[in-house]
């Protein structure tokens, strides 16, 4: 590739013409629909654990004391983790906001969460003891060690990370495919990656809490046949999140490489008769 002169490029026989705004535009768009389409997915990652959820309210007292027992030999008492139960109630059906459907769901023994600030596992344990283990193994990933404790702490940054990965990728592509790379065009052409990368500290920190909310189970005496259905029940929960980081990751790359395709410049022979070279100029 040869510069004729302050931005401008040349390489083998070929000049450089700028994209138009409706192409531009058009890529926006197009970008925008397909990482919606793929993100659209989601719901299928979830719906295995969801299914098996409403099942296991029929088991719970199959688990709830050894719940309990598990928080009593786990030492998280020790250090002011309380298990906090959470009841439906018809107002929940008024949930709007993300936050409020969250708990909605809690309430009704569909989800539950352990809160570190306030040092509380939030569920309904007449419904979903099944799922306490996990949130117990949270517990213990915030408050006994240091490697899954910052796992913890880097969530919410990866979950940043990936957003802006995701406006990243739906950056115009102004320089010649050909042209010389700095360090804005290294983490664009990777936005994808970087954004699954992003998502990898939540997978990984979920998987640990799950482990630890197993080894909890079996030592609190549940019975094996019901430690490996603790495990399948786990595993149908970190498909959701692994799903979630593999749909990110493809929508933010889906959205780059759309949005290459209408803006990066065209290339225009120099020797064709029919046409008139133009130069293209960045900025």
């Amino acid at each position: 590739m040869t510069r004729i002169s302050n931005n401008m490029y040349n390489y083998d026989g070929y000049v450089y013409v700028p994209r138009s705004k409706d192409d531009a535009t058009t890529g926006f768009i197009l970008a925008s629909l397909a990482s919606s389409a793929i993100m659209g997915t989601l719901p299928l990652f979830n719906k295995p654990f969801i299914k098996q959820m409403k099942k296991e309210h029929l088991n719970n007292h199959l688990y709830r004391d050894s719940l309990f027992k598990s928080l009593d030999i786990s030492g998280l008492k020790e250090k002011g983790v309380e298990i906090i139960h959470t009841q439906f109630s018809d107002a929940d059906l008024l949930a709007k906001d993300a936050k409020q459907i969250i708990d909605r769901d809690i309430k009704a023994g569909l989800n539950a969460c352990y809160i570190p600030t306030q040092k509380i596992v939030k569920l309904n344990t007449e419904k979903a003891a099944i799922s306490g283990f996990h949130e117990l193994g949270h517990a213990m990933n915030n408050l006994k060690g240091k490697l899954s404790n910052l796992l913890q702490k880097c969530r919410y940054p990866g979950y940043s990370l990936a957003a802006l990965m995701g406006t990243v990728a739906l950056f115009s592509t102004p320089k010649p495919k050909d042209a010389p790379k700095d360090f804005n065009d290294y983490i664009r052409d990777n936005c994808g990656k970087i954004a699954f990368i992003g998502m990898l500290p939540t997978v990984a920190e979920e998987a640990l809490a799950s482990h630890r909310g197993i080894k909890l189970a079996r030592k609190s005496g549940l019975a094996e046949p019901l430690v490996k259905n603790l495990k399948k029940f786990y595993g149908k929960a970190l498909l959701t999140y692994t799903g979630n980081a593999i749909a990110t990751g493809l929508a933010v790359f889906a959205a780059a490489k759309i949005t290459e395709h209408f803006t990066r410049p065209k290339k225009v022979s120099l020797q064709s008769p029919l046409i008139q070279p133009r130069f293209y100029q960045e900025g």
